[in-house]
């Protein structure tokens, strides 16, 4: 499937911010440090005159340092190699994120770069500075365990030195860090983050990736919904712009449920009366997430993917006249993605009992009777480019699989 491009719709500084919100509900201080980090970062690369492009991708790299904390479980490596997969596979930084395992000598197939020195020293410095007030003490504890430098890096060494002597002479290091200054220029320049085309539209790759990354059990299904939602909005003949609207907010509909425990989220059996409640939280979640970072219409639609036409839905108990069409369409594609898939307490289901499960749902008065007999008319188009994208997902997934493997080999040979 070609993506609809949706960046005048939704800009990377949108999402990057919708990241970062999406982080911060796991784990706050890993967010607060990385900006932090990213700030260091920025500065540095600046008085260095990285080139612009440089300068964005180690920013980037610096704010989500660490994310593959997120995704540790008993089938995958150390977070390093998680946030390193994640930053390769699934952001703007392909061919960057290598910068990650450059810094670490148990990954010696990745030459160790400047970009990489820069951002070892920014997230050490970083690190240190959260634990004194004296800026020069900070900077020698971390020249110290420095100090062991290869022959063939001492040119870099030598010029982030100097970067770094000047930012502790020249910056009350220690307000920026204690006040919202540092947030302030890391927010300001993200908005003029140099990425092209290509690498923004990366961006929403990255944003439906950030949860099914989390929850082994939707995996895909964001995707999927978004994928099925744009489709019913085509062939309904609802306008492009909008037919997008429903494409980003198919991306964004489950990103709440990040708050939801797993035990939870992956439970094999029904959930009780306390367990739906909670579940049932994710939407205004999810509208948390997105508040004041993309448009109000597209926050509407992912918040009320449980909204029902008879009222019975959640959290609003909205009736049909309350809803528009996108919002009705996304309940419907929600719905087919989640029946069309396995998931912990279901097998995948046959198009025909889907099918059957849509029209008992007409019947009963709680879906749009036309979005269905759209879906229905056209499911064979449709359900061919859910496919498509099963495929192709399934073959990224692959690749991170062998990698991940590769690395913990690796890693064991080494230590």
């Amino acid at each position: 499937m070609i993506e609809p491009r949706c960046t005048k719709i939704v800009n990377a500084k949108n999402l990057w911010e919708i990241a970062v919100e999406f982080i911060s509900k796991i784990d706050d201080d890993l967010m607060e440090f990385n900006l932090k980090a990213a700030y260091i970062t920025y500065r540095i690369s600046k008085l260095m005159r990285l080139t612009r492009g440089t300068i964005s991708k180690l920013v980037f790299l610096s704010c989500f340092n660490g994310v593959g904390k997120l995704y540790v479980s008993e089938n995958s490596s150390d977070p390093q190699v998680e946030t390193y997969l994640f930053l390769k596979y699934f952001s703007p930084l392909k061919n960057f994120a290598d910068t990650l395992l450059s810094i670490d000598p148990k990954y010696d197939d990745f030459p160790l770069r400047k970009e990489g020195m820069i951002y070892k020293f920014s997230t050490d410095f970083t690190s240190v500075l959260l634990e004194t007030t004296d800026k020069e003490q900070a900077l020698k504890r971390v020249l110290k365990e420095k100090a062991e430098c290869k022959t063939s890096e001492m040119a870099d060494y030598g010029r982030i030195l100097i970067a770094f002597e000047k930012l502790v002479e020249q910056t009350d290091i220690i307000f920026d860090m204690n006040s919202l200054r540092y947030k302030t220029v890391i927010y300001k320049y993200v908005s003029k983050m140099l990425f092209s085309a290509r690498e923004k539209n990366k961006f929403f790759t990255m944003l439906a990736s950030l949860f099914e990354m989390y929850s082994a059990q939707t995996l895909y299904h964001s995707k999927m919904t978004a994928i099925i939602g744009y489709n019913i909005a085509k062939y309904m003949r609802i306008p492009q712009d909008r037919a997008k609207r429903v494409y980003v907010a198919g991306l964004c509909h489950d990103l709440g449920k990040v708050c939801i425990p797993l035990k939870i989220l992956e439970k094999p059996d029904k959930l009780t009366d306390e367990e739906f409640a909670i579940m049932k939280t994710h939407v205004s979640y999810t509208k948390e997430i997105l508040r004041n970072k993309i448009d109000y219409e597209i926050i509407e639609t992912a918040y009320r993917h449980h909204e029902r036409l008879d009222g019975t839905g959640y959290p609003e108990r909205l009736t049909e006249i309350e809803q528009t069409l996108d919002q009705k369409i996304l309940q419907v594609a929600d719905v087919i993605s989640a029946l069309i898939a396995k998931r912990s307490y279901k097998e995948a289901w046959s198009i025909d009992k889907t099918i059957g499960i849509l029209d008992d749902l007409v019947a009963n008065g709680k879906f749009d009777k036309e979005v269905v007999s759209c879906f229905k008319t056209y499911q064979k188009k449709i359900l061919k480019t859910t496919d498509d994208f099963a495929r192709q997902a399934d073959k990224v997934y692959s690749k991170i699989q062998k990698e991940r493997k590769n690395l913990t080999k690796k890693i064991e040979t080494n230590s």
